[in-house]
């Protein structure tokens, strides 16, 4: 028997031709195989139809990407397919093929090429079916859903898992709240019950402790501001970070961050001083003591402390 008929004779059967990979259940290797038929049909159908001239592998070119090979047909590049597809296919100078073992070629090298880059980018680190799904879009692979799918298969995507690996890292090294986490799970692609399954990983006693420790953080960082507005500042900081409301307020009520009376009174002068010498630019001194005075008042400072200080500025 012929090379050209034996061939043809394996197109017969398109799904035992190839998978990217080995798989252990055998509703896996019939969807990959679908996939490929309809992969085939659908190149054959947008492809023109050839002459029924021999159609032979006349170059066999390594590409610069490792294990990649160009096929070159009757002189012309063909299609791409790593080692493993040139490997079991014999793909070799000299040997004929038609078309249809062509077509399936093609797509068997695309799905693996596709694959190696998903394997790759995830080599740095973990990655949700969303970032995975969007780099493949990114780089123009056609041939997502096999891919994906393959990627499960072996448990190489997890979502659930990555949930509570990403809130461990999280709350241990950024000290973020979990509201925060659950936004950014969710531009990650998480549903709903992943997230919650990811946040059982941040206990409510390491919640409080992070709040404690990012408050400490925050009223190091405030100079020259009143009691009230440094306590402003710190609940905005703690939402922004991702704390709910409950947590804030526990925390808050527990701990000290009240300045020293004659602290408070210093960075009041500091404020005050400012405040007086850019109105009185403009207003005469009542008016200068007015708005000197209502300024100080918004940013939180107490009518005595004010009343003070513009007294002695008064020489009153």
């Amino acid at each position: 028997m012929s090379e050209r008929t034996e061939t043809e004779d394996k197109n017969r059967s398109i799904p035992n031709l190839i998978e990217l990979g080995s798989s252990k259940k055998e509703n896996k290797k019939n969807k990959n195989n679908k996939y490929i038929s309809d992969k085939v049909e659908e190149n054959r159908n947008n492809t023109k139809k050839k002459s029924d001239s021999a159609l032979v592998i006349t170059k066999v070119q390594a590409q610069k990407a490792k294990n990649r090979f160009n096929i070159y047909i009757n002189d012309e590049y063909s299609f791409a397919v790593d080692d493993s597809i040139l490997v079991k296919h014999r793909l070799i100078k000299g040997k004929e093929l038609d078309n249809e073992t062509i077509e399936v070629l093609k797509v068997k090298g695309e799905l693996s090429k596709a694959y190696q880059a998903a394997l790759h980018y995830l080599n740095y680190k973990m990655r949700t079916e969303k970032e995975i799904r969007d780099y493949l879009v990114k780089k123009d692979y056609a041939t997502i859903e096999p891919v994906i799918e393959r990627l499960k298969e072996h448990r190489l995507i997890n979502d659930k898992e990555y949930a509570k690996s990403f809130v461990r890292t999280n709350w241990q090294l950024k000290t973020e709240g979990p509201k925060k986490i659950e936004r950014s799970l969710l531009e990650k692609g998480l549903t709903a019950d992943e997230i919650a399954y990811g946040l059982t990983e941040y206990a409510m006693e390491d919640q409080i402790e992070n709040a404690e420790r990012l408050i400490e953080k925050t009223f190091k960082k405030q100079r020259n501001k009143s009691n009230r507005e440094i306590e402003q500042k710190i609940r905005q900081q703690l939402i922004l970070k991702g704390f709910e409301k409950d947590v804030i307020s526990q925390v808050l009520d527990t701990m000290s961050l009240e300045q020293a009376e004659e602290d408070e009174y210093d960075a009041l002068v500091k404020q005050g001083e400012k405040a007086y010498k850019r109105y009185a630019r403009k207003h005469d001194k009542y008016n200068t003591r007015q708005k000197t005075k209502t300024f100080l008042y918004q940013k939180g400072y107490p009518f005595d402390l004010i009343e003070e200080f513009l007294s002695e500025k008064e020489g009153n």
